[in-house]
């Protein structure tokens, strides 16, 4: 125990940005399940499936919706072939919590999810402190506990596990510690397909301390798309198709195509549609998540940002916009829960709060929208 208590300590940030850090997730999280809990008791919602009776332990089941019920669905029962749009690491750790720590399966996704939280929150304080100073990276972490879409850092998604994976390539590639960060990229690939450009801050690393030699430093960043491959021999071994994720994740109407068709489609959705209508308002939300990255990939640009930050930042936007949705509620669907994994844009709102003016307006705007979303999120009504 005292070893545990060691290591903790060496682990967890000292004195006033420790305790600042334990006061932002604590007081987010307080305050999320109040509203959820307030929203379940004096809101109608309803749900699809009369064997899932949410109120018999709303404090948990407020947080498993949507996606979440695939990931659970895996972990208690495998894959099928539908299924297999969903990576195998987080319904794994949720299966381990399931079957080994007797845990219910919906208990074991919200501490799998919550436990990766703490651990993004210390990693990405470590990684933004190692380039912008401790104020800077307290900033910046309470952007991200603070954004419209952060509550899915709790719920029964992969948020939080794909962000922690991320940020930790990250570091330890900032540190010069290659098998760590091939170790963190081949578990991040694990989570989502996305993972696999985690190779961008390993080669910029690699390339700062070697040029273009070859070492035997560079053998670590083939585990990094290992996780995908054997996700892809499971797929062949089980279902005939390696490329099964894709197929399945075609179900759900994306299709990869220019970045801007579907910023177009979304702006078609809100010019020829009600005001009022839910995929008129869904279509601003994503817009706006879409924009709004964007527009804070230009500002790190222009603060000059660590390249490998931005090469990872902007393909990834490109990806998400790249991949619209026409037939489905929003042509951007999800985007504002997509641009959460976009870990540098809170190191560009954190810069911005160095102004009185942002500051004050980030610190309404941002938790006020996620109290709303998580209002709508938790009455079984779709956001992101």
């Amino acid at each position: 125990m005292a070893w545990f208590r060691r290591r903790l300590q060496a682990w967890w940030p000292e004195g006033r940005a420790g305790r600042i850090l334990w006061q932002n997730l604590l007081f987010s999280r307080l305050a999320l399940v109040l509203v959820g809990w307030i929203a379940l008791a004096l809101l109608p919602w309803q749900y699809y499936s009369p064997t899932y009776d949410t109120t018999s332990n709303p404090l948990v089941l407020m947080w498993i919706r949507w996606d979440a019920l695939w990931y659970t669905g895996i972990a208690a029962h495998g894959y099928w072939t539908q299924a297999l749009a969903f990576f195998p690491l987080y319904p794994m750790l949720i299966a381990v919590g399931h079957f080994l720590l007797r845990l219910p399966v919906d208990v074991a996704a919200v501490v799998v999810s919550n436990v990766a939280m703490v651990l993004f929150t210390v990693t990405f304080y470590r990684l933004v402190r190692e380039y912008y100073g401790g104020l800077t990276a307290r900033r910046a972490v309470w952007m991200a506990l603070m954004f419209p879409t952060a509550f899915y850092m709790s719920a029964g998604y992969t948020e939080s596990l794909f962000l922690w994976l991320t940020c930790a390539a990250f570091l330890a590639s900032a540190k010069r510690q290659f098998w760590w960060a091939g170790i963190y990229g081949l578990f991040a690939t694990l989570t989502r397909n996305e993972g696999l450009f985690v190779a961008f801050p390993f080669l910029w690393a690699y390339y700062q301390k070697h040029g273009f030699r070859l070492t035997r430093d560079i053998i670590p960043i083939f585990l990094i798309p290992l996780g995908l491959a054997v996700f892809m021999v499971y797929q062949w071994r089980d279902f005939g198709n390696p490329l099964g994720f894709m197929a399945a994740q075609s179900l759900w109407g994306r299709h990869i195509t220019w970045p801007w068709i579907g910023i177009f489609l979304a702006i078609g959705t809100i010019w020829k549609g009600g005001p009022l209508q839910p995929n008129v308002i869904l279509s601003m939300i994503d817009l706006v998540a879409a924009l709004s990255s964007g527009a804070l990939w230009i500002y790190g640009l222009k603060r000059r940002f660590p390249p490998d930050w931005l090469v990872y930042w902007g393909v990834l936007w490109l990806i998400d916009v790249a991949a619209p949705a026409p037939q489905g509620q929003s042509p951007l669907l999800s985007m504002s829960r997509l641009v959460l994994a976009l870990f540098p844009s809170f190191v560009a709102l954190g810069i911005l709060a160095k102004n009185s003016v942002w500051r004050r307006m980030l610190q309404w705007v941002l938790p006020s929208l996620q109290v709303v979303f998580f209002v709508i999120f938790a009455t079984w009504h779709w956001i992101a």
